[in-house]
């Protein structure tokens, strides 16, 4: 946050913004107040000027801060759970996108374990379908209510030893 404010600050854009300003009041001066007759005016006139520049500089770094998006979280938690189809519901997140593959993590002892290994089934214009592909049994039954559900986390991230147990799991069924 400081080096944006100083990057602000010693900007093209905020030496702009100074100039401009510097310009304007120069041209009000001129026309209205004989700077030469005295010295105090000349002293209000650079306090004004200084003041000036700061403000409007600080405006446009406020303005930049503003529109700068701010990343969306590598994880959400479910919302809601379909059980016919073994589905959970989670708000949309631009790091999930379609057909990824999914861990979703239960929070024990303060500690993630991998629950579930999930993909992404649709993604909505509000919502994401999450598919349950594999269950690693860490519950006895899929959580359904919401103060379970805010145990799990969901996150685009499968350790490895996962996706190889569902490869064994897959080719001995078949």
């Amino acid at each position: 946050m400081k080096e944006k404010i100083l990057s602000g600050f010693f900007s093209i854009s905020g030496l702009s913004v100074a100039i401009g300003f510097i310009g304007f009041l120069s041209g009000i001066v001129t026309m209205f107040v004989n700077v030469g007759d005295q010295i105090s005016v000349k002293w209000l006139l650079f306090t004004l000027t200084s003041s000036g520049i700061i403000i409007l500089t600080l405006i446009k770094i406020t303005y930049d801060l503003s529109n700068e998006k701010t990343p969306p979280p590598p994880y959400e938690s479910p919302i809601k759970f379909i059980s016919e189809e073994k589905i959970f519901i989670i708000r949309r997140n631009e790091n999930f996108i379609n057909n990824i593959v999914l861990g979703c993590y239960a929070q024990i002892d303060e500690i993630d374990r991998l629950a579930y290994l999930a993909v992404v089934h649709l993604i909505q214009e509000k919502i994401i379908q999450v598919r349950i592909v594999a269950n690693f049994e860490i519950f006895e039954k899929i959580p359904t209510t919401q103060e379970e559900l805010k145990n799990l986390v969901i996150r685009p991230v499968v350790p490895f030893t996962a996706i190889n147990q569902l490869n064994s799991l897959e080719n001995g069924n078949v």
